[in-house]
């Protein structure tokens, strides 16, 4: 064989593994929703990610569907690492979720070893905050936030987070609680959308 023929067979089966790679790891992800999916009672939809927004006062994912495959503003998104965040506004083909590390997210939420509640909010990038925490209320390093379901918009304890910092004030009522968000925003490409919107929109 000629040698150009070989580099160019070498060519196309290097390609051709490097798309076996990416089904499986596809697939090892579809699985983990799959496994997740069956936990949660309500109707749901399996969505892609096709777009992120990376302004820092806006952060936001775009989803491939929308109001045709029955997406709703309000509804939750969720995936097997934890909550995502929630449908902003959807056209016909495809919804725009807020995430939790947005500052207009407030999610309910309590420490799950302490029960102590609080408010999830966006803080950057990140990162986000669990508010008005009760400085009494025995919250630590490490502790996992979930959801309280106390809103009406995300199913019970789904997880939200862990703690990386406290913050005691020597002053005021509550105490501010640093926390990292149980999903990686940077490697996310599928999710769930709640097929049960926000009574409150």
């Amino acid at each position: 064989k000629e040698y150009s023929t070989v580099i160019e067979e070498n060519r196309n089966l290097m390609s051709s593994i490097h798309a076996l790679k990416e089904i499986e790891a596809e697939n090892q992800r579809l699985r983990a929703l799959l496994q997740f999916q069956t936990k949660i009672n309500e109707q749901k939809l399996t969505a892609q990610i096709i777009a992120k927004d990376v302004t820092t006062e806006f952060r936001s994912i775009r989803l491939n569907k929308g109001s045709q495959s029955g997406i709703q503003r309000g509804m939750a998104v969720v995936t097997h690492e934890g909550i995502v965040g929630k449908v902003l506004r959807t056209t016909a083909d495809y919804a725009d979720v807020i995430t939790v590390l947005d500052n207009l997210s407030a999610i309910d939420a309590i420490v799950q070893r302490s029960r102590a509640r609080g408010v999830l909010e966006g803080a950057t990038d990140w990162m986000c905050i669990l508010k008005y925490v009760l400085r009494t209320d025995d919250v630590d390093v490490g502790d996992t936030i979930v959801s309280s379901g106390l809103d009406g918009i995300y199913p019970k304890v789904l997880l939200l987070g862990t703690v990386i910092k406290v913050n005691k004030k020597n002053y005021g009522i509550t105490q501010e609680v640093e926390v990292k968000p149980s999903v990686d925003f940077s490697k996310l490409e599928e999710v769930l959308v709640i097929l049960k919107p926000d009574p409150h929109v």
